[in-house]
């Protein structure tokens, strides 16, 4: 398995990286789950909006801040990243929670 092919990472992981031990402990993900998929949408506007007024800027202003610069997939690639994703997971081509936490440290120090 390459060490440094940066497509493998476990899900959960993947989820909550970056997030607050306070967010994560909370409960509140496992709650969202459970929610319709109206009110999931209602809630991602209910949050831009208090990010928008936390950092008081407009509602386009704040989906800016997360542009990367880099060109978005298409649904082709997308599909094609998936389906390779899962051949990978069955070959057991997988990291340990403790291995991909170690290297997303390393990357984003400052997200610890």
């Amino acid at each position: 398995m390459d060490k440094y092919n940066n497509d493998k990472v476990g899900e959960s992981l993947a989820m909550t990286y970056g997030m607050s031990d306070n967010l994560v402990n909370s409960g509140l993900l496992t709650q969202i789950s459970s929610l319709s998929t109206a009110d999931k949408k209602c809630l991602i506007g209910y949050i831009t909006q208090e990010v928008a007024s936390d950092e008081d800027i407009d509602d386009d202003a704040l989906w800016d801040t997360y542009d990367s610069g880099l060109p978005p997939y298409t649904l082709e690639e997308l599909y094609a990243r998936i389906d390779e994703s899962h051949q990978q997971y069955l070959r057991g081509e997988v990291y340990t929670e403790e291995e991909v936490r170690e290297e997303l440290n390393k990357e984003f120090p400052w997200l610890r």
